[in-house]
């Protein structure tokens, strides 16, 4: 059975024929497939963040020489920019099959609808993440853009074993995961390459 929903991304074979592209070492040349393949996973929304972003594309360089390369695809590649909160590509929709649908008339919430309103119709459409951990597609969608596909995992992962093993529920899993996970997750492992962020993506 032929695989349904596939996201690719277009590596245009004249980048061989670009100068901008020889121009830059090696080094950049990887990161910027690398980066290309990222924001295809995050919808063109990877952390400004040098940590989370190297953790994300597992890249083990040392700091100064990661902003080193991005430095050089930035003066290379001008349309790939940064605003105040991730990196993306301007025009990656060119560069992808991935298409985000529009909302219909019936799916867009009043303006009148209350902050309460939003939060029940989202308990409604929470999905399983663990056995133990529920999170809106949104919520899950804002971790990965905010700290990468595998540090949110770890996080996932950390909060489900700790309210399986003490049997604690929470109102929100998300703010959970903000509140105390995050800061947990850095201090016990604060840079690390073994886990691929990018295992059991469909």
């Amino acid at each position: 059975m032929p695989y349904k929903n596939i996201v690719f991304v277009k590596l245009e074979k004249r980048l061989l024929n670009d100068h901008r592209w020889f121009g830059m070492t090696e080094r950049a040349q990887l990161l910027y497939i690398k980066l290309m393949l990222g924001c295809a996973e995050t919808y063109n929304k990877l952390p400004i963040d040098s940590l989370m972003l190297r953790q994300q594309l597992r890249i083990s360089w040392r700091k100064e020489i990661f902003n080193s390369a991005i430095k050089e695809i930035q003066n290379n590649f001008p349309k790939f920019k940064k605003n105040g909160k991730f990196y993306y590509f301007e025009e990656f929709d060119t560069k992808t099959n991935y298409r985000q649908e529009n909302p219909s008339d019936s799916e867009v919430v009043p303006k009148g609808a209350t902050d309460i309103d939003k939060e029940k119709e989202e308990d409604k459409e929470k999905e399983k993440y663990g056995e133990c951990v529920s999170l809106t597609k949104s919520e899950y969608e804002k971790l990965i853009t905010k700290y990468g596909l595998g540090f949110t995992k770890r996080c996932i992962e950390k909060l489900d074993n700790y309210k399986g093993a003490n049997g604690k529920k929470y109102k929100s899993d998300y703010r959970a995961i903000l509140n105390w996970v995050v800061d947990g997750i850095k201090k016990d492992a604060p840079l690390s390459f073994n886990t691929n962020p990018l295992a059991g993506v469909k």
